[in-house]
C-alpha cells in the first residue's frame, strides 16, 4: 500500500465517526507461549539478530502462525546475507528487505495501515477503585 500513513486515532482532527463505528470487537491476545525459537542463521549480523529477539518478544508475536516465523526467518536471512558483505546494501535490496518485514506488520505504519492499533493494558479496576475508597476516607477525617 502506498500513501501517507494513517494517523493514530488520538491525533485525527476529524471528529465524526462512520456508521461502522464499534461494530468491530477488539481481538484480545491468548495467553502468550513463549517458545524460544532458533534463528538457524550461522554467524548472524547482530542487527539481524536483535530484529529476531525484538519480535520473539513483541506483542504481535502471539498471532504469529507457524509459516509467519518460517517467513522472518527467510526475510532476515536474506537481511543477514545482504549485510554480510564489506559493502552497504544496495537501494533495491533495502527496499526488499523493507517490503518483506512490512508484510510481516513489524513497523507501526505497517500496523496503521492494516488498521491495527495496539494499546497498552488499561488500569486495574480493583486498584482504582481502592485508591478511590483511600480518598474518600481522608476527605471523612477530621482534622486534629
Amino acid at each position: 500500500m502506498s500513501g501517507p500513513v494513517p494517523k493514530p486515532a488520538s491525533k485525527r482532527r476529524r471528529r465524526n465517526v462512520p456508521v461502522s463505528y464499534g461494530a468491530a470487537q477488539p481481538t484480545t491476545a491468548p495467553a502468550a507461549y513463549v517458545r524460544e525459537r532458533a534463528l538457524g542463521v550461522d554467524d548472524p549480523h547482530p542487527l539481524v539478530l536483535s530484529l529476531w529477539d525484538a519480535v520473539q518478544t513483541s506483542a504481535e508475536s502471539r498471532f504469529y502462525s507457524e509459516a509467519d516465523w518460517a517467513r522472518l526467518r527467510l526475510e532476515l536471512w536474506f537481511a543477514n546475507e545482504a549485510m554480510s558483505g564489506s559493502r552497504l546494501p544496495s537501494g533495491h535490496t533495502w527496499q526488499a528487505i523493507q517490503r518483506g518485514l512490512s508484510e510481516l506488520l513489524v513497523s507501526p505504519a505497517a500496523k496503521r495501515r492494516a488498521a491495527i492499533d495496539l494499546k497498552p493494558p488499561g488500569l486495574d479496576a480493583d486498584e482504582d477503585a481502592a485508591v478511590s475508597m483511600l480518598s474518600k476516607y481522608r476527605q471523612s477525617l477530621k482534622p486534629l
